[in-house]
């Protein structure tokens, strides 16, 4: 039994109960380490958690969720449920709807200073009031990854792109990489799929697709839409209007897939990408040191500054759909494909709204 659903290292959470007998132990840590795969199946690695620490993961971000449920409870017992539905915010995005508290956040860290997308931001000025509320943005994803039900980046590339249609099992060659950015899979992850083809694939609908490219590639054009914001688009709709991005978009993270690297020469997101943001070309590239954004030792999303002159403009000719264009180029003439070619697996951005 845990008292708390809040547990930052199972392994150290585990250490006392690994010194136990197994029938001394919890019910729910006995063969802690036994697979639900058959012995000799990919996976069963000493790092991968087994069935019993699956099931714990899936119990905190239970007790997570709950915890969420038991605030909307008390909004909801505070304010009518026809109060919130016939409001004015109710055109609003959820997240602008409620105030929040202050983050709580390491000695280290600034908030306010620190990426928002993260933290949330601060509706008063820090430095006039220490009572300050906060509030969250809308985040919007698009990922490569299978499964996905909604928000593909196929959804939002505009041209650039190449092998969408191909089995994802197929090799690729090199000419396609100089005919865009190419559909596919990491060599570990196809070598590791056709090893659970043995065992009837176990379950694994995931697949870890991301779009590849080198410097002959050219760029992936893709077009993030500005959701919401019927005024940005009838401002829009004036021939002579044109608006910044800002006035949309917080930020834009860009991602590459989460693999082993086998060369020092592979591609650098941090350093061999180059990106045109709403026409103008971004002179900022952050590598984002966070929880989650790094994999063995590399950090792999970046946040792209969104330039103050970067403009909002039109997907197709009947203006229904404004956005931010983003063109993603490998700049870097050294990236190969056979030492790592570039990827792009998601795009993350923070939508802002009008208060």
């Amino acid at each position: 039994m845990l008292p708390d659903p809040i547990v930052l290292s199972i392994e150290d959470a585990m250490e006392s109960f690994h010194k136990l007998k197994e029938d001394m132990k919890p019910v729910g840590f006995h063969e802690w380490r036994k697979f639900g795969a058959p012995k000799g199946a990919p996976g069963q690695a000493s790092h991968h958690p087994a069935v019993k620490e699956h099931r714990l993961y899936g119990w905190l971000l239970t007790m997570h969720f709950v915890s969420v449920l038991e605030v909307v409870a008390f909004i909801v017992s505070t304010e009518t449920l026809d109060e919130l539905l016939n409001s004015d915010a109710e055109e609003e995005s959820p997240t602008e709807q409620f105030s929040l508290p202050a983050p709580i956040y390491a000695e280290n860290i600034d908030p306010v200073e620190s990426l928002s997308i993260f933290y949330g931001r601060d509706t008063n000025n820090a430095s006039e009031s220490k009572s300050t509320t906060w509030k969250m943005n809308e985040v919007h994803c698009w990922t490569t990854f299978d499964p996905t039900l909604k928000q593909k980046m196929q959804d939002i590339i505009v041209s650039g792109n190449v092998g969408d249609d191909l089995d994802i099992m197929l090799p690729r060659g090199a000419s396609m990489y100089n005919e865009g950015w190419v559909l596919d899979i990491g060599e570990k992850e196809k070598t590791a799929k056709r090893t659970l083809a043995r065992y009837g694939s176990l379950g694994y609908i995931d697949s870890k697709k991301a779009y590849y490219g080198v410097h002959s590639s050219g760029p992936l054009s893709i077009f993030l839409p500005c959701i919401g914001r019927d005024d940005i688009l009838q401002r829009m709709k004036v021939p002579t209007s044109e608006i910044f991005a800002r006035e949309c978009f917080q930020s834009v993270v860009v991602c590459e897939v989460n693999e082993m690297h086998s060369s020092d020469k592979a591609c650098d997101v941090n350093e061999d990408l180059a990106f045109e943001v709403g026409g103008s070309q971004s002179q900022s590239v952050k590598p984002i040191n966070a929880t989650g954004a790094h994999y063995w030792g590399r950090n792999i999303c970046v946040l792209v500054e969104i330039p103050s002159h970067s403009l909002l403009s039109v997907r197709d000719s009947e203006m229904r759909d404004i956005g931010l264009q983003i063109a993603i180029t490998v700049e870097s003439t050294t990236v190969m494909i056979q030492s790592g070619p570039c990827s792009i697996s998601h795009v993350i951005w923070e939508q802002t709204y009008n208060e």
